[in-house]
């Protein structure tokens, strides 16, 4: 669809019935692909204006991955080094994005902020408290195809989130070496004392 349509408008461009049209926008709003927007004015009765939900593309093949990771393989086999300048500067490009959200905050009020970021981007995070102090473990990871194959990614994500976070990582646990989760031990420090 190109931007809100009408009924009437739909049904001409597709050359069929507004009862087809209409059948079809309620079987796509029941699917949450389409929303009723508002109203158009006409010269008789306003027309209800339909137009796309940002789920509309997920009901279409979408190939990034496969396009990811044949970038990635091209990538690692022309030059390691390569690979490690491309993943630097996407790393740079999240910490940029997400360090500005943690800016000024320290202790508990951080910790917290930063599970946010990271159950925003589908880590599906929590922090512990144990007798070594502080673990971050993350019981997903969204990139996971693409880390599977490259460590690379891996260590990206592991400087993303010291960013983060304000201190050096220790990883403990990688769900990329067959690890259910992964875990990174952040000891005792400032940042997080409540």
């Amino acid at each position: 669809m190109n931007g809100d349509q009408t009924v009437a408008a739909l049904a001409s461009t597709l050359h069929v019935t507004r009862s087809a049209v209409r059948n079809h926008l309620t079987a796509l709003q029941a699917d949450g692909l389409v929303i009723r927007r508002g109203v158009r004015p006409g010269k008789r009765r306003p027309s209800a204006l339909y137009g796309l939900t940002p789920q509309w593309e997920s009901a279409f093949p979408q190939m990034y991955g496969e396009f990811a990771t044949s970038l990635l393989a091209e990538l690692h086999a022309g030059d390691v080094r390569g690979l490690e300048v491309a993943l630097r500067g996407v790393g740079d490009h999240w910490v940029a994005a997400d360090l500005p959200q943690v800016a000024g905050l320290r202790g508990q009020a951080r910790l917290k902020r930063v599970k946010e970021i990271l159950a925003e981007r589908g880590f599906m995070p929590s922090f512990t408290r144990g007798q070594d102090g502080h673990e971050l473990r993350e019981y997903h990871c969204p990139i996971a195809p693409l880390s599977a194959g490259y460590v690379e990614i891996c260590d990206m994500v592991h400087r993303w989130l010291e960013a983060l976070l304000g201190v050096p990582l220790i990883r403990v646990k990688c769900m990329r070496q067959g690890e259910q989760y992964s875990a990174y031990r952040l000891g005792d420090w400032p940042a997080v004392k409540s």
